[in-house]
């Protein structure tokens, strides 16, 4: 009896033995399916998505400069006026308190205030300024026959006049070299607002003026 209850312990005692020799096996199998973060894991993706590049230096502008938002806004939806061009027309610092924000050529600052009846109209304004530059370019490109991408010729009918354009006075001076600065300047401001195209829409509700004080 004595030996059958020894044969009995040995045989439930051979497969705990086995058992516990496979276990390290499943343990380092299960390990190898997980990948540790060091070696760029799941969790470094993650980190990695939740990282947002910074917005580019024209967005930030109009985020802080609320009454220049505007009033590239009003100027697209009231003359068709890209807030690029506009915002390359500008003298910089854009949006800068106390300056004039535009050099009108002759008397057509005059002039515009009579065809707008803005009386009160004043260079150092922004509202006003961006509303000139509205309407001369439309006013230009009518009587000039531009295109709307034409930033250069944009600008030197805006400086020297209309008329002057025209008789190519531009030519060969220090204006025409400013004039492809513009350009390049309004082709990088455009680059840029494609990364934040909401800021420049067309103003639908009358509180976003509200910003302006911000």
């Amino acid at each position: 009896m004595k030996e059958n209850s020894l044969n009995s312990s040995n045989t439930m005692a051979l497969p705990v033995k086995r058992l516990a020799r496979l276990l390290p096996v499943v343990w380092l199998a299960g390990c190898s399916s997980i990948t540790p973060t060091w070696l760029g894991g799941s969790q470094d993706s993650t980190t990695a998505a939740a990282v947002e590049s910074p917005a580019p230096a024209t967005c930030r502008l109009l985020e802080r400069q609320g009454r220049l938002r505007v009033a590239l806004q009003d100027a697209r939806g009231k003359w068709g006026l890209e807030p690029a061009v506009a915002m390359a027309l500008l003298e910089p610092p854009l949006g800068g308190e106390h300056k004039r924000h535009v050099l009108p050529y002759g008397n057509a600052w005059d002039e515009y205030r009579i065809a707008q009846s803005n009386w009160s109209a004043t260079t150092d304004n922004i509202d006003d300024a961006v509303d000139f530059l509205g309407w001369g370019g439309e006013r230009n490109r009518q009587m000039l026959q531009l295109d709307i991408a034409q930033v250069d010729a944009l600008y030197l009918a805006y400086r020297l006049g209309p008329g002057a354009y025209s008789q190519g006075v531009h030519r060969g001076i220090w204006i025409e070299k400013e004039a492809e600065r513009v350009a390049e300047r309004a082709a990088r401001y455009s680059n840029e607002l494609q990364q934040c195209p909401e800021l420049v829409e067309p103003s639908r509700f009358e509180w976003q003026r509200l910003w302006s004080w911000w």
